[in-house]
């Protein structure tokens, strides 16, 4: 969340992305004139694009989830780590 909040590089949609319908191209390139929609391109933010694609699970509300998440992985992992380093032996005898 923190890496794409308020970033505004500019990202181009494609036509047919959740991001060119997120964005209403459609709509934009209907209210131009048919000779001026040669060429014509749909542009958003970064923030834009995460947004359209990862919706309500891109918020910064989720940030105490997600370290809680990570701890817990983490924590997960050395405990299976310590339990095959004492009970498995992989010495040939």
């Amino acid at each position: 969340m923190s890496q794409f909040s308020d970033d505004t590089t500019p990202i181009t949609a494609s036509p047919g992305s959740p991001f060119w319908d997120s964005l209403n191209c459609t709509e934009e390139l209907d209210a131009l004139d048919p000779e001026d929609r040669d060429g014509s391109v749909c542009v958003g933010s970064a923030e834009d694009w995460v947004l359209a694609n990862f919706g309500e699970f891109f918020d910064e509300d989720n940030i105490p989830c997600n370290i809680l998440y990570l701890v817990g992985v983490i924590v997960v992992a050395r405990v299976i780590t310590y339990f095959a380093l004492i009970y498995l032996n992989f010495r040939s005898t």
